[in-house]
């Protein structure tokens, strides 16, 4: 490895013995973001963006992470960009709220379509909703909108990200499910890709708090013979909780429209240990303010056929000041895969802390849990 140098850490997660392996920096103790080896390529994972839309002060942060993410493109042979959810804080709120938020709904939408216009026609990027997604669609005078998320299933999200909004999905999105209302939309949608070295990719993005037809569509999905040598990531809002909680699978949900649906848990025993081909869980949802270990998890578990399924939280979105604070530091993560797809090299990065001199220093969040790599066993 050129520009780290490796330390074995055995760490017992939930699947036994899965070994995972530390990365420090070896030549630089702060190098700027590179490929650990050339032949490698980059999938970057961007948390909840509520709190850069909730307020105007911090929507230039997220613009900036994307700004980051299309300039390094080749740098990093970036082929995928992930969003795990909570595109906005409020889908419905009709006036600004001086304590809780200085802009609409409707303006939130606007603020992350404009961050993700950066990345239109450059990466086939998935997005899943968060239950701030949800709405209702207008909320009732007097009735404060944090109190309402997800009553409904009401989105713009649609409006904003259209299936024809992105060409860069031409030839990797597959195929769409109907949304709560009928409507094929983004919110469930299976991706199509193949790695540099040839391996076969299949994702697919659920709604929040999936339904069962949406589960059901995602089972059959994976179970056709087309995709069973296929490498299955399931991309989600809700699925684990971090490591100051062991990483558990999330039980339940106290939201309005979760009285019915699925929660972590039942996606874990419904979809992804029945599936063979299922390999990776990439969630959001759940964070802490300041703390990192509340707002990052990794855990493996065995599927049916025995093979291990990695399971990731990441939501930064209270780093930097708490929940009220400044949306999340620009924390993003790096998931470099190498040629064969045997292996994935984890780090955090922050395109924010990385622009100036003053704070370069910073850009890396470097400790065992935030930088990390591991082997994709059979």
């Amino acid at each position: 490895m050129k520009r780290f140098a490796v330390f074995t850490v055995l760490i017992a997660f939930l699947f036994g013995g899965t070994a995972v392996t530390t990365l420090r920096g070896e030549e630089s103790a702060n190098p700027d973001p590179a490929l650990l080896h050339s032949e490698d390529w980059t999938m970057v994972v961007i948390p909840d963006p509520q709190a850069y839309s909730r307020y105007s002060r911090n929507q230039g942060i997220f613009e900036l992470v994307t700004a980051w993410i299309a300039e390094n493109c080749e740098k990093l042979n970036i082929r995928q960009v992930i969003c795990v959810g909570d595109l906005v804080e409020s889908n419905g709120l009709q006036e600004a709220d001086g304590k809780f938020a200085n802009q609409t709904g409707i303006q939130m939408w606007k603020s992350t379509s404009r961050a993700f216009e950066r990345l239109d026609g450059l990466y086939p990027y998935i997005l899943c909703t968060g239950n701030h997604d949800y709405g209702p669609d207008i909320y009732p005078e007097g009735v404060h909108y944090g109190v309402r998320s997800s009553e409904t299933r009401d989105s713009h999200f649609n409006e904003f990200f259209p299936i024809d909004r992105n060409p860069a999905l031409k030839g990797v999105l597959v195929e769409t499910a109907p949304n709560a209302f009928g409507v094929q939309t983004l919110e469930n949608a299976a991706y199509e890709w193949t790695t540099p070295g040839g391996k076969k990719i299949l994702a697919v993005a659920l709604e929040f708090y999936p339904r069962e037809a949406a589960v059901e569509w995602a089972k059959e999905i994976f179970a056709r013979p087309e995709y069973r040598d296929h490498f299955g990531i399931v991309v989600t809002h809700s699925f684990i909780r971090g490591y100051n909680k062991e990483s558990a699978h999330i039980e339940k949900e106290s939201y309005g429209f979760c009285k019915e649906g699925n929660s972590g848990r039942q996606l874990w025993e419904k979809l992804v240990k029945p599936s063979a081909n299922i390999r990776m869980v990439i969630c959001g949802h759940v964070a802490a303010a300041d703390d990192m270990d509340g707002s990052t998890g990794f855990r493996v578990d065995p599927n049916d056929s025995g093979k291990p399924v990695y399971q990731i939280l990441f939501d930064t979105q209270a780093m930097g000041g708490g929940w009220e604070g400044n949306g999340g530091d620009g924390w993003i993560q790096l998931l470099e895969f190498n040629r064969d797809l045997t292996h994935v090299y984890v780090r955090t990065f922050s395109p924010l802390m990385a622009i100036s001199p003053a704070s370069r220093d910073k850009q890396w969040y470097r400790d065992d849990k935030r930088e990390f790599e591991f082997d994709i066993e059979e």
